[in-house]
This record gives structure tokens, sequence and C-alpha cells, in this order.
């Protein structure tokens, strides 16, 4: 069994109440499920048994509501599917998100990190 906390990141650049501030988090729950719907081959599509893999995951993700708890077989899909996710752009929240899932255990990471990010 792994435990992925289900962090909601904010951005340094943008004060709770600043315009822009819910629209520039980086949610952990909203990364998961992106991850999972884009299929690992964007040339092929997803084929069935990557879209089973991706609901069980889904459905444990509708389940959760602090932390994410996942079976290992589900864990190793949801850490291939974020292994295999194209990032948009550098931003340090994302390889922290990176980080808890691909490296997550039965004990969800501490949400106080030493690179300053913070858990709201």
């Amino acid at each position: 069994m792994k435990r992925i906390a289900l962090l909601s990141l904010p951005d340094p650049r943008f004060p709770l109440g600043a315009e822009g501030y819910e629209a520039n988090r980086v949610d952990y729950r909203l990364i998961i499920d992106q991850s999972l719907r884009v299929p690992l081959d964007r040339t092929t599509g997803a084929t069935i048994d990557e879209m089973r893999k991706a609901i069980r995951v889904l459905d444990a993700l509708d389940k959760a509501r602090d932390v994410l708890e996942l079976e290992d077989a589900d864990w190793e899909f949801l850490k291939l599917k974020v292994e295999k996710m194209p990032w948009g752009v550098v931003d340090r929240r994302f390889v922290q998100f990176y980080d808890d899932v691909t490296t997550a255990t039965e004990s969800p990471r501490d949400a106080q990190r030493v690179d300053g990010a913070v858990a709201f």
C-alpha cells in the first residue's frame, strides 16, 4: 500500500487573497486526474487495459479525502503515468509532486518541506 498526501501548493508569487491565487495553485488531485487521462502513447491512444488501470486509480482518487491510498500495482501504474507526463512549465512544485508520487511509501510525505513549499 502506498499513500500520497493530496496537497494543494500555492504559487509564492500570489499571496492568499490575491487575484490569481486560486488559478496558480498546484493541486495534486487535479494533476493526478490529468496524468491518468492522457494516453501513455499519444500517437495510438489508450488501450482498454490502460483505461481499466486508470479507472481503478481514478476510483481510488474519488474516494480519497486528504490521502490517496493505492495498492502497489495501482501505484506502479500511476508512477508510470507521472514519469511519462510532459510538463509545460518549469516549477519546483511539479518536481515536489513528481517526487511525492514516485517515492511514495506507506506514510505520506510531510506537507512542510525543506524547499519551503507548504500545503494549504
